[in-house]
């Protein structure tokens, strides 16, 4: 156990506040994730990507396609 002068005994309070609220917030994390996977909620929103290695499966080959292809979902 080290004993801090009282210059530094600010600089440990803040410490141990943000390590304290890390933990805290790191628990809200976990527990807001297990929760989301076992409420099994339905979706929303759907993103959809129009990317051409979504549309593709696949990586598109440099200099293969004259146009990007652009699509809009509504």
């Amino acid at each position: 156990y080290i004993m801090f002068s009282d210059f530094l005994i600010t600089w440990n309070n803040l410490s141990t506040l943000g390590s304290t609220s890390t933990i805290m917030f790191m628990l809200m994390f976990i527990f807001s994730c297990l929760e989301s996977m076992i409420s099994k909620r339905k979706i929303i929103v759907v993103i959809k990507s129009n990317n051409t290695e979504w549309m593709f499966n696949q990586p598109v080959m440099n200099h293969t396609m004259k146009e990007s292809p652009i699509t809009f979902i509504k």
